[in-house]
């Protein structure tokens, strides 16, 4: 009996620590373990738990602790339509169940910590294994963080790894509204309510923003998380969406280096020219991703433009992405792209002096300026949903006025 309960207590003791590595704060453990529990004499069962090193992949993994590749081969169709076990990420956790029976070891299960909020779980059936994503047993708590901007945003919200996230997707809430490059201002302030994330009344980092307040140059910005159909999105107390149809900057970039002008002195003709687009000065290589939901109507070489991508979008626009160091894999004629996606790289292909994105947007055949253009919404909360909408924007101002009265400090680091 004693030795019964002692194997159940070890059992769940390496069940927990796949939890407890699989997040961000995991730390320094990236010893192997492998543990070798005996149920009984006729039955042994192994579990092998680690951290995929860098460079490793579960073919190493397999070799290294004897398992059958032939099982493995098994585990990546079973898999392959959930998630690619062939392409693991280093420091990721994992979890391989044996069993030995009539001197064979098989493979029971294998657990693979896919991000800090999933896991791939892979079981031997009846007829073979099987594969499915399962969300990690978080339990949720709330938190208003808030903060005055001195410098930028990433120091008003904290510089730690958690806090950087955050900072971004904040900024990424309200872009359309607001360009965080050349709009903000010393004294702007932000509110949002965020989800905790914990497991074992241990702090494992933060969820999604549940709700937020941007004050800009005095103008109050909001911005409440709804689910639409199952995909979610920031939408105004009115139930506008605050996702523009189109980006006006489709990179994060460095500074505007020549705008949009009908005459313009071209740095190598040395003439005047028309200059119908925004440069924006980005290092070599950073990613360039589509401005909205469209069709790709060119990808390659195109004169001075060098390499470059047209997208055609919805309501008559097309966006024009030059100089480009290269061309996504996949991004070709006739491919459905989404808004954010990445399309290609910054370079100086074709008539360019320097590492820079020529960000081009037409409408109905005419080149428009980008950083004037009225940007078209996206698809606001449907009428018969806004009832819905309402009450749940109202819980979610309860709670941020009511957390407000809690005294909140984005420097205690947890």
């Amino acid at each position: 009996m004693k030795k019964s309960s002692f194997l159940v207590g070890l059992l769940a003791i390496v069940v927990l620590l796949f939890y407890q590595i699989a997040p961000s704060e995991r730390g320094s453990a990236d010893k192997q373990l492998s543990l070798i529990i005996e149920h009984d004499r006729s039955e042994h069962k192994r579990e092998i738990a680690g951290l995929v090193r860098r460079g490793e992949t579960f073919y190493d993994i397999f070799k290294k602790e004897g398992l059958a590749l032939s099982e493995l081969q098994e585990i990546y169709n079973a898999s392959k339509d959930v998630f690619n076990l062939a392409k693991v990420k280093p420091r990721r956790s994992y979890i391989i169940i044996t069993k030995k029976a009539e001197s064979k070891e098989m493979i029971e299960s294998l657990k693979y910590s896919v991000n800090d909020n999933k896991y791939l779980n892979v079981y031997r059936g009846e007829d073979g294994f099987y594969a499915e994503l399962v969300e990690v047993p978080y339990t949720k708590r709330y938190t208003l963080l808030s903060g005055t901007i001195k410098d930028n945003l990433i120091y008003a919200v904290g510089e730690t790894r958690e806090h950087l996230r955050l900072a971004f997707e904040l900024a990424d809430i309200f872009e359309s509204e607001i360009d965080f490059v050349t709009e903000l201002r010393e004294g702007d302030s932000f509110k949002m309510l965020v989800e905790e994330l914990w497991l074992d009344n241990v702090f494992k980092g933060f969820g999604n923003i549940l709700a937020a307040e941007f004050v800009n140059n005095g103008r109050r910005y909001e911005a409440y998380r709804f689910e639409i159909d199952g995909k979610p999105g920031y939408f105004d107390s009115k139930g506008r969406s605050l996702k523009k149809a189109l980006l006006r900057a489709p990179l994060r970039f460095r500074y505007i280096s020549s705008r949009f002008s009908y005459r313009r002195k071209h740095p190598i003709l040395k003439i005047y020219r028309p200059h119908l687009g925004v440069d924006y000065a980005a290092p070599y290589g950073t990613p360039v991703s589509s401005a909205g939901d469209g069709t790709v109507k060119f990808a390659g070489w195109k004169g001075h433009y060098g390499k470059c991508v047209i997208i055609r979008h919805p309501n008559g626009y097309e966006t024009y992405y030059g100089h480009l160091s290269r061309i996504k894999k996949g991004i070709r004629r006739g491919k459905k792209v989404k808004q954010g996606e990445i399309i290609g790289y910054v370079g100086a292909t074709g008539m360019a002096t320097g590492p820079h994105l020529d960000y081009r947007v037409k409408r109905f055949g005419k080149f428009v300026n980008p950083l004037k253009m009225s940007l078209p919404r996206a698809k606001a909360v449907p009428k018969n949903r806004m009832d819905i909408f309402s009450k749940r924007v109202k819980s979610l101002q309860y709670m941020m006025n009511k957390l407000s009265g809690v005294p909140q400090t984005l420097q205690a680091q947890r």
